[in-house]
């Protein structure tokens, strides 16, 4: 990096009762190697303390009463930031020492407009079902392009002026359902910015899944992504281009997922031959090869096998939540109510 390069970053986290992880995410950022910063906390109207327990981090904290959501938070975050380079940093993420140097370092490249970053395959949280949903956004980010359009509110930095640029995040998207910091990066594309994946910059989630929160998780984030893909016309393209983060053989297992189970289920109980049956789990199979293989690597045969469940579950539920999005979707069309 150039040595006279030194930008301010800020480092803006909004938080809704987040105590549990909060307190890591904030030390991780102090520990951060590269020193120009300031850290600015967005109390999204939490009701467990979440702002205090920032302020003894020597944070500038900001209370808003209103909670309106996250992409509220980031925005009134970064109208009080002073940084040339506005970081977003989620309350249950921890940053590795390198992972603010890194972000400024890329962003040093004049053509660049934003980085993302990727999770970590080390995951604390050993439930099957958190080891799962981390491992599958991370192979899913591996599998992206380093050109991407879509941005990361997880972890994520972006020039001041490119933002300002964009108007900031859309304030009426909500973080449950998935798609509230990514529409920022297809607003970018459109815009002609430039935002690159860097898997160099590796960083921790500490969300904890169980089978009814990872459900829910899946349901939303579905949902709001099929509407997104409707609203950017991009719907008929991602079953060979993928959309955003969600590769083509997840969009093909997920149309196929409630086929394949139907057959499956009618071949086992012999009201279909059981070949119809086999070779149902044998297309599903053949389909995601690649990302089982990656499981079987990462965590080893037995959790490949115990996490195949989960990954057809998710097909299901994903597969539910697209059609009630793309619903949703060509509702907002039709009455003219989405902007681009």
């Amino acid at each position: 990096m150039n040595s006279e390069y030194n930008p301010l970053v800020s480092v803006i986290v909004p938080v809704k009762n987040g105590t549990a992880t909060l307190a890591n995410c904030l030390k991780a950022v102090r520990r951060s190697y590269y020193k120009n910063f300031e850290i600015i906390v967005v109390d999204d109207h939490s009701t467990d303390g979440s702002g205090d327990a920032a302020r003894s981090y020597k944070c500038t904290v900001i209370e808003v009463a209103n909670g309106k959501g996250a992409n509220n938070a980031r925005n009134i975050g970064a109208a009080q930031a002073k940084g040339d380079i506005l970081m977003f940093v989620d309350a249950d993420i921890v940053i590795e020492r390198e992972t603010m140097l890194e972000i400024v370092e890329t962003l040093e490249e004049n053509y660049l407009d934003a980085v993302v970053g990727i999770y970590t395959a080390k995951h604390r949280h050993e439930s099957f079902v958190s080891q799962y949903k981390n491992l599958w956004v991370r192979y899913s980010y591996i599998k992206s392009p380093p050109a991407i359009d879509w941005l990361f509110g997880s972890i994520s930095g972006i020039k001041r002026k490119s933002f300002e640029k964009l108007g900031g995040f859309n304030v009426e998207l909500l973080a449950k359902h998935g798609h509230d910091d990514i529409e920022l990066g297809k607003r970018a594309a459109q815009a002609e910015l430039n935002i690159v994946l860097n898997m160099d910059i590796e960083v921790e989630h500490l969300k904890r899944y169980t089978i009814v929160s990872f459900i829910k998780n899946e349901f939303h984030r579905s949902m709001g992504f099929a509407a997104l893909a409707m609203q950017f016309k991009e719907t008929t393209q991602s079953i060979t281009k993928g959309f955003v983060n969600v590769y083509p053989e997840f969009v093909i297992s997920t149309l196929f997922s409630f086929v394949v189970a139907t057959i499956f289920i009618l071949g086992l109980s012999g009201l279909l031959n059981k070949w119809w049956a086999i070779g149902a789990a044998v297309f599903y199979f053949i389909l995601n090869i690649r990302f089982l293989n990656y499981l079987e690597q990462v965590r080893g045969l037995f959790a490949m096998i115990v996490m195949i469940p989960f990954l057809f579950l998710d097909h299901l539920v994903c597969f539910v939540g697209s059609v009630i999005g793309s619903i949703k979707g060509l509702l907002k069309i039709k009455n003219n109510k989405f902007t681009i």
